[in-house]
């Protein structure tokens, strides 16, 4: 049960969110992005630009499109939050069912007067969730996310059988309680345990400073070791922290074929159908030459096997006598080496995708990159929300300022729209070069800070029901080719690029021209998209011929 620290502790959470000039003036407006950014783990600006909530919103708050490491999922969220500790003792409101259920009907249907009925953003937000439902394997997840009770039972299974009818289409229920514990990060000491090897199936081996020991144990063994000794209902997450990836839940296909496998009738098979377990620590030692010996593990991190412990744990919680029979292969390597425990780390995952940029964030140009700009007394992050305690004007973060370097200095604004994942993937070694300077990065930065600037006050514009020019209206889409455009502009003047005074000077040329170029591909196409527009790698040639021809 949520008590009032929980609520407080959000509430100054929301509170920092407070962003005036955009719109966002209110808790109530200023946690849907908190929530967006941390649910689907996206930046705070795409957070912001899911927004849809307004007028004429059909009960819809938020829309993200997540197609990220090949996912095909469209995140719809209805957003409730109250501003004193007794309200959130209520239920979360249950009215906007209905609203939602006419919104899928309509939607499922491909309803094209739902153009009248929805706002601008959320009109543009409809047609991305059409060409989703068009692509392979899409699925819809439904949010009711307030810092509040969950709904009534019985309004809650009303909402799950009237929205979970539909295909594909699956309903989340987030509350004050869920939210408190997707944000606690509790301080833990040093993780130290033991485990217990099956049999003598072990084999040790040492070459200089590093140490290592492949071995069985049974599933129970790494259970036991993951759960959480202070909630033994929940996994004891402190245990990952070196991990590169993240738990992708039980939904994910790899996961429930672990699960699967783990509970069936053939679970023996697990020790050679699974991969296993990779342990770092800082030291460890057993009695050599017995039985089933007692491994002593000092500083441990699992380093890769993530997915298989977290999926043991699930099926341990469905069915503990099932895991009697399931073995484990664990590996285990001592090292007080840093750089080597990181290597380790990325060249063991291979099962299931892998976060680029955590990989990348210990490498030596990143932590260069940090400290050149610590000396101008900026934070960048080159671990996601690494310096979030800090002022948000002060922080940079390393995948934004990557995707305008990549749309500005190495003019490939369409891969930073769509394609933002290779830039600590495939593109990375272009992207951060050893000739990249701080420059290259903080100039396209601050020049989309102050494009996504002007495109916030068209969304909130659209929000408040207010006039706004909407020949600018793109922006929420072509940020990054307006980016792209100032650079051809500076081109065309002969001025440097990283003349951020002169190229600043340019932003409103380089969005009027835009505007015109969207306007004619509007006349010429009925089924115009924004979406696909900026998506295009032909758009960035119709910019750049515009600009050498008729500027």
């Amino acid at each position: 049960m949520a008590n009032l620290l929980d609520w407080n502790t959000l509430d100054h959470k929301v509170k920092a969110y407070l962003d005036p000039d955009i719109g966002i003036d209110s808790p109530q407006k200023a946690f849907p992005v908190l929530m967006v950014s941390s649910i689907l783990d996206v930046t705070d600006e795409e957070a912001e630009d899911s927004i849809t909530d307004g007028g004429k919103d059909r009960g819809v708050d938020a829309v993200f499109v997540d197609d990220r490491d090949g996912r095909n999922t469209i995140h719809v969220f209805q957003f409730k939050y109250v501003s004193s500790f007794e309200k959130t003792k209520n239920n979360f409101p249950s009215g906007e069912i209905d609203k939602i259920v006419s919104f899928f009907e309509d939607v499922l249907d491909e309803n094209k007067s739902l153009e009248e009925s929805c706002n601008p953003i959320l009109w543009n937000k409809i047609k991305e969730i059409w060409l989703a439902l068009n692509k392979p394997n899409p699925s819809i997840e439904v949010h009711f996310c307030g810092n509040m009770k969950s709904m009534e039972d019985n309004e809650k299974v009303r909402a799950n059988n009237s929205i979970g009818k539909y295909k594909y289409v699956n309903v989340h229920h987030h509350t004050l309680d869920s939210i408190i514990n997707l944000f606690v990060d509790r301080k833990r000491a040093a993780i130290n345990d033991r485990l217990t090897v099956v049999d003598k199936d072990y084999f040790d081996r040492t070459d200089g400073n590093i140490r290592g020991l492949i071995c069985t144990v049974e599933a129970s063994e790494i259970v036991r070791m993951i759960t959480d000794p202070e909630n033994p209902m929940q996994v004891l997450t402190d245990i990952f922290n070196d991990n590169v990836r993240v738990y992708l839940t039980r939904n994910n296909k790899i996961n429930k074929k672990i699960i699967e496998t783990a509970l069936s009738d053939n679970n023996t098979l697990f020790w050679y159908l699974n991969n296993g377990i990779t342990i770092t620590c800082d030291s460890f030692s057993y009695p050599k030459g017995k039985r089933a010996p007692i491994i002593e593990l000092n500083r441990i991190q699992i380093v890769n096997g993530g997915q298989t412990s977290n999926a043991l744990f699930e099926a341990y919680q469905s069915d503990p006598n099932k895991l009697d029979d399931v073995l484990v292969l664990v590996r285990i390597i001592e090292t007080k080496s840093q750089p080597i425990s990181l290597a380790i780390a990325e060249s063991t995952n291979s099962q299931t995708p892998i976060k680029g940029r955590d990989l990348r964030s210990n490498d030596d140009i990143q932590k260069k990159l940090e400290e050149a700009f610590l000396s101008m007394n900026v934070f960048y992050d080159r671990k996601f929300k690494q310096h979030q305690e800090q002022p948000h004007a002060k922080r940079i973060d390393a995948l934004t300022a990557g995707q305008a370097h990549l749309a500005y200095g190495l003019e490939l604004p369409e891969v930073a729209k769509k394609d933002r994942g290779r830039i600590f993937a495939d593109l990375y070694d272009s992207v951060f070069t050893d000739e990249l300077t701080v420059d290259d990065l903080h100039v396209p930065f601050r020049l989309l800070e102050r494009i996504e600037r002007i495109k916030k006050s068209v969304q909130k514009s659209i929000r408040e029901q207010s006039t706004f020019d909407n020949s600018t209206m793109y922006l929420i889409d072509g940020a990054y080719h307006a980016l792209f455009a100032i650079g051809q502009l500076c081109d065309k003047y002969g001025k440097p690029r990283l003349d951020y005074a002169f190229a600043e000077s340019k932003i409103d040329e380089a969005i009027g021209i835009l505007a015109a170029i969207v306007k004619a591909e509007q006349e010429k196409e009925v089924t115009f998209s924004f979406n696909r527009f900026f998506k295009d790698a032909k758009t960035k040639t119709k910019v750049a011929a515009f600009i050498q021809l008729k500027c």
